[in-house]
């Protein structure tokens, strides 16, 4: 045991002979010259090779240069009467695994560096375990770098601790000007501010883990996209959000498409006014919201004389004559009233009106505004509106009701000469003549 572990220079060689025997750590002495003094046992079975072969050489002869380059730092450091350590790839096992090699100085009663030792630890799990999760995360970042969507993310308090270069393109706004401010309200409507706010609170109080958010943003300078935002919380054991991860995307292009399908499915494809299905779905929304003192008022209104004009002038003016009608009607009514056809030369307006004299003002206009039409499109060729009225709660409780007793007193009109409107009558009433009105041509 002497032979392999010379400790004669050593205060008690028998204290420490032991103390390094119960140590399972690759332990060397090195002196003044960098050269291999001592090791102990487990330091054997780590070099792999007998005491004879260590002993008296340096750690560049040992394992090489490289392994000295990367040691040589510590041992100054040591020499001068620092602790250091290093860490390398041990290239002299097989396979070659990552140690860390602590390095402290062998001091002298009166502070002399005599050499210096060294313990090593074997890392080699750690290393790798470390690279992996530093690789991951170099994928993840270069992920979220480089995706189309934006990546926004904050910290519990909704501080912005993430802006990605996608988030600059698709906001407007730089990683400069929004990390470590809370402006996930920035370019928010204030009239989407409160939906904006609810869901943030739900999300940081726990009721929701995620949501999806479609919402108006505006770029700073002054134009309007529409983003989406893909939220989602990350939780502590306790609960309590300590980041909130968004996703976030320009759908200006897909709202703008589904708001041009939506039109052409509510919208009359060749005139632009609602369609037929559209009409009643606004009739139901109608019904609901009329208040009490209001009236639901249907006005029914079918062209008199359009056959002519097809088989004299071609269904293309008869196309062209059912635009300008259109037209007309929608010119003629207020804002929020609403004007349909329903097929052919049928076509339909609502209203909530105060009173049936307003109503009968606005048949007034709609027969008025189809004479008009046609005299200024075929002068030689007369259009004119037959237009039967009829109200909820007057005269029906649903829309289909509504549509068919406007539609009664629309052929009231007709048989009565045509060019006129016609409310029709209350059922509880018992009236048999219906009041109506010749337009003057």
């Amino acid at each position: 045991m002497a032979t392999t572990f010379p400790l004669d220079d050593l205060t008690d060689s028998a204290a420490v002979r032991r103390l390094l025997e119960a140590v399972d750590l690759p332990i060397g002495r090195w002196d003044v010259q960098s050269r291999l003094t001592f090791c102990n046992p487990p330091y054997l079975r780590w070099a792999r090779l007998p005491a004879q072969a260590l002993l008296g050489r340096t750690l560049a002869e040992l394992y090489g240069v490289e392994a000295w380059e990367r040691a040589q730092n510590a041992f100054a450091l040591a020499f001068q009467g620092q602790p250091a350590e290093y860490e390398r790839l041990l290239t002299h096992l097989q396979p070659p695994r990552w140690g860390r090699v602590q390095v402290f100085p062998e001091l002298t009663a009166q502070g002399e560096v005599t050499a210096v030792y060294t313990v090593a630890f074997d890392i080699h799990n750690d290393v790798v375990l470390a690279e992996s999760l530093r690789r991951s995360n170099w994928l993840l970042e270069q992920h979220m770098l480089n995706a189309p969507w934006g990546v926004v993310e904050t910290d519990g308090a909704l501080r912005v601790t993430r802006w990605s270069r996608a988030a600059e393109q698709i906001l407007g706004y730089t990683a400069s000007e929004s990390l470590r401010l809370d402006c996930l309200d920035r370019g928010v409507a204030p009239e989407n501010l409160p939906q904006w706010h609810d869901t943030l609170r739900r999300i940081r109080q726990g009721e929701l883990q995620s949501s999806v958010v479609q919402r108006p943003h505006h770029l700073p300078g002054g134009q309007r996209i529409w983003s989406e935002w893909t939220l989602s919380a990350l939780r502590n054991d306790a609960g309590s959000m300590v980041s909130l991860l968004c996703f976030v995307r320009d759908v200006s292009a897909q709202v703008r498409r589904h708001a041009l399908l939506q039109r052409e499915a509510e919208h009359d494809a060749l005139t632009g006014v609602l369609s037929r299905r559209a009409i009643m779905r606004r009739l139901d929304v109608a019904l609901e919201r009329r208040q009490p003192g209001e009236l639901l008022a249907v006005c029914f209104i079918d062209l008199d004389g359009f056959k002519p004009v097809n088989d004299s002038l071609g269904h293309h003016e008869g196309d062209r004559l059912l635009m300008h009608v259109a037209k007309a009607l929608a010119a003629s009514v207020r804002g929020e009233d609403v004007v349909g056809r329903l097929g052919g030369d049928e076509f339909v307006v609502v209203a909530l009106l105060r009173s049936e004299r307003d109503a009968g003002v606005l048949a007034e206009k709609l027969v008025c505004a189809v004479r008009d039409a046609s005299l200024g499109l075929h002068p030689r060729t007369q259009v004119t509106a037959s237009v039967g009225v009829a109200m909820v709660p007057q005269h029906a409780r649903n829309n289909f009701e509504l549509l068919q007793r406007a539609d009664d007193a629309m052929y009231t009109a007709k048989r009565s000469g045509k060019n006129r409107w016609v409310i029709c009558p209350n059922p509880d009433a018992g009236q048999t003549q219906f009041p109506g009105k010749s337009a003057a041509v």
